[in-house]
C-alpha cells in the first residue's frame, strides 16, 4: 500500500467518525420526573445516553413529555458553556435539525450581541478582554445566563444562525420547564418538553434528532487588511528579526473557548 493510499483511508474513516450519528433507545419512566436539577429519581445506567470526562447526557420520557438531563462534570466545559451557552437542537428533520435551538445557559459571549458596538469591537479587537470596564461588563452579563433564554434559528436549517432572547418564563408557556442547577459545584440542565408538538422545538414523532452544541463566537480578529499588511511587513523586514505577530485562527479560538457539538438520533418506544 503506497503513502498515498494510507493518507487517503485515514481521511476517509476520521471524516466518518466525526460525522457519526450516536443512536440511542430512549428508556421510559413510569413517574413524571420532578424538574429541579437533581438525578435522585432518574434511573440513571438506563436513561445514560453518553458519559463523558467532562460531561453526560441523560433522556428519558413518559407519555406525555421528552425529559433531558446535562450533567456538567469538568470547569472547562462549565466555563466555555457560561460564556458561549449550551444549546440544544430536537427536531423530526435530519435535513433542518438546527433549524432551531434554545441555549440554556444563554452564555455571556450571547448576551454580548445585545450591546452591538460592544460586541463588534469583542470580535475583532485582540486587546479587548485586556480592557477591565470590558471585564467588568462580561462579569455583569454572567449573572442573566441562566434567566435569558437565547432563541438560536437558522431559517434553511443551515445558514448563518439568527439569535434572540426571552425570559424563561416565556419558555414554559407551551408546558416546557426547565432547572438550572447553580449550586452544585458545575452546572447541571434539566429540561421537561411536551411531545405533541406543541414546544418551541415542534417535534412530535417518536424518532427525533437531538443535539448538544457549545458554538463560540465567529471572532474576526484578523481580516484581509491585517494580512495584506502583515504581507507587507514581511518583505520590508526580509533581512530583519522584526516581524507582527499574527492574530489567532478562527479555528484555535474556537478550540480554546470549547467549541463542540454533538448528535444523537434517538427513538421514542415503549
Amino acid at each position: 500500500m503506497t503513502l498515498r493510499s494510507l493518507f487517503i483511508i485515514t481521511i476517509f474513516f476520521a471524516l466518518n467518525a466525526c460525522s457519526s450519528i450516536n443512536q440511542f433507545s430512549v428508556p421510559s419512566t413510569d413517574n413524571q420526573l420532578a424538574i429541579d436539577g437533581s438525578l435522585s429519581d432518574w434511573d440513571r445506567s438506563a436513561s445514560l445516553m453518553e458519559g463523558r470526562e467532562d460531561i453526560n447526557f441523560y433522556t428519558s420520557f413518559d407519555d406525555e413529555y421528552l425529559y433531558l438531563f446535562i450533567d456538567v462534570r469538568g470547569p472547562f466545559k462549565d466555563r466555555a458553556i457560561k460564556q458561549s451557552g449550551l444549546i440544544v437542537y430536537l427536531s423530526d428533520d435530519k435535513e433542518m435539525r438546527q433549524k432551531l435551538g434554545i441555549g440554556i445557559p444563554s452564555g455571556s459571549f450571547n448576551l454580548l450581541r445585545e450591546y452591538p458596538t460592544q460586541y463588534n469591537e469583542f470580535l475583532r479587537d485582540g486587546e479587548w478582554f485586556s480592557k477591565p470596564q470590558n471585564r467588568e461588563l462580561l462579569s455583569g452579563l454572567e449573572n442573566d445566563i441562566y434567566d435569558r433564554i437565547m432563541i438560536v434559528e437558522r431559517r434553511d436549517g443551515k445558514s448563518n444562525p439568527e439569535y434572540g432572547f426571552i425570559e424563561i418564563s416565556q419558555l414554559e408557556v407551551d408546558g416546557m420547564e426547565v432547572f438550572v442547577d447553580r449550586q452544585g459545584r458545575y452546572t447541571a440542565i434539566e429540561m421537561k418538553i411536551p411531545r405533541d408538538g406543541s414546544s418551541i422545538f415542534g417535534f412530535s414523532s417518536d424518532r427525533v434528532w437531538l443535539g448538544f452544541a457549545v458554538e463560540t463566537p465567529n471572532f474576526r480578529i484578523q481580516d484581509d487588511n491585517d494580512i495584506t499588511t502583515m504581507r507587507q511587513d514581511r518583505r520590508n523586514n526580509m533581512y530583519g528579526n522584526q516581524q507582527r505577530r499574527r492574530a489567532p485562527s478562527r479555528t484555535s479560538m474556537a478550540r480554546s473557548l470549547g467549541e463542540f457539538e454533538v448528535w444523537y438520533r434517538i427513538e421514542i418506544s415503549e
